[in-house]
């Protein structure tokens, strides 16, 4: 199937697959002779996972490392993943929770400063 129709049945984009390509992530199964990328039924499975592992917010290095333990069933065989990966996923996770905590902040910061803007006294003068 063409590129197009591969995304529609793995819910994401032709853009994202040709960047998937790019990464080394996902291969197309071949070329037709007028250079469009074929993909096979069988790599549907696999562009969801990678998919699924970026939109969790792994960055796309990660993701190919950790292709090699995702199973069939859409999940992850924790007997192929070794504990420097365990800890590296880790390590991403508490990134992303420090930016989680980051944007609080800054969500109640501005907050504060819009309730200022909004007080009875800016009303009045």
């Amino acid at each position: 199937m063409q590129i197009g129709e591969f995304a529609a049945a793995t819910g994401t984009t032709p853009r994202m697959l040709r960047h998937y390509e790019s990464q080394g992530l996902l291969t197309p199964a071949g070329r037709s002779p007028n250079g469009y990328r074929e993909y096979g039924e069988n790599q549907i499975t696999a562009a969801r996972q990678v998919n699924a592992l970026i939109q969790a917010g792994l960055p796309s290095r990660l993701v190919k490392d950790l292709l090699g333990a995702v199973s069939d069933t859409d999940g992850i065989h924790p007997q192929h993943v070794d504990t420097a990966m365990i800890n590296t996923v880790e390590g991403e996770w508490e990134r992303m929770c420090r930016c989680v905590d980051c944007m609080a902040q800054r969500r109640d910061a501005l907050r504060d400063y819009l309730d200022q803007l909004s007080s009875p006294e800016r009303t009045e003068n």
